[in-house]
């Protein structure tokens, strides 16, 4: 769904995912993965534009309720730009706004990403992002792009993603290592990835389940109990992360009335198309008869004149 505002462009997105909500707001909360994971993704970045950040976190907000920080690129310090502004609020809202594209520009976005824990394994992204200052023609072509085809561009991203995180999820069940021990977390990139896990570390006791930096529940990883060891690395297809076990019907489509109703159409048109074209075939077929018929009269009436 996408709502309308006043010279803001608002787009809503919603999509399930195999692994921990807690995965899913490390992830979403570390910017400096979006250019190597998502080159030349609509929407992600550019390996070449993947660079060192400026990230600085609030150690006075750290509390049960959250934390808030910023972060700014290296290249965005360099030219004084401001920073973009980050807030954590428990249990699992990301909420960002800033400037990306600089000072000197009037391009501004924010966004408030929900992760919602659906069970133990399974977690729920609900996601909106607004911005505006865009070029006229800029804002003409993405408003007039099917809100199908972004959901489905957003879903793209996400899945991007699976792979590594699940094996990730994995890789912890398997070794039963914390976080710490494997965790290589730098402070030109993963700073709000720390401050989240340490925050869990701090409430996590007060929850049903939860992975923090330097400790666990017992029953984090009860929903991977039946599965075989993995190996390391990014498994096959038949993974939880795949697309065999559970494909983006599942994942998105099922659950959004905007992509729903843009399948049922192409669904419906397909439909039309495979009818139009038995009908021609029958057609065809019934024009190629009467020619036949025509053709051996026209014989008969010769061979009689001869």
């Amino acid at each position: 769904m996408t709502g309308k505002h006043k010279d803001y462009i608002v787009n809503d997105f919603q999509i399930d995912l195999p692994y921990d909500h807690s995965y899913l707001v490390e992830n979403l909360i570390d910017p400096a993965h979006i250019p190597i994971s998502h080159d030349a993704t609509p929407g992600g970045g550019k390996r070449e534009n993947a660079q060192a950040y400026q990230m600085i976190l609030d150690a006075s907000s750290m509390s049960p309720t959250g934390f808030t920080g910023r972060y700014r690129t290296a290249t965005q310090r360099e030219n004084d730009d401001p920073f973009i502004e980050v807030t954590y609020e428990a249990p699992g809202i990301i909420r960002q706004k800033g400037m990306p594209r600089g000072k000197d520009s009037p391009f501004r976005f924010g966004a408030a990403l929900h992760c919602m824990p659906l069970t133990l394994g399974r977690s729920r992204l609900l996601f909106r992002a607004y911005f505006t200052g865009l070029p006229p023609l800029a804002k003409f072509i993405i408003s007039s792009k099917p809100k199908f085809l972004t959901n489905l561009n957003s879903c793209k991203i996400l899945e991007q993603d699976a792979g590594l995180i699940t094996t990730q999820e994995d890789h912890f069940k398997r070794t039963k290592n914390a976080l710490k021990d494997d965790y290589i977390l730098l402070s030109s990139s993963d700073v709000f990835v720390k401050a989240y896990r340490q925050w869990l570390d701090k409430v996590g006791h007060g929850m049903p389940w939860y992975q923090g930096l330097a400790t666990r529940s017992s029953n984090v990883d009860d929903h991977l109990a039946d599965m075989p060891p993995p190996p390391p690395g990014l498994d096959s297809i038949k993974h939880r992360a795949g697309n065999e076990l559970e494909t983006r019907y599942h994942r998105h489509v099922m659950h959004c009335p905007t992509t729903r109703k843009a399948l049922g159409r192409v669904q419906a048109l397909k439909k039309g198309m495979m009818a139009l074209a038995l009908a021609s075939i029958t057609l065809s077929c019934g024009l190629a008869t009467s020619n036949q018929l025509l053709s051996r009269r026209l014989v008969q009436k010769m061979l009689k004149l001869l």
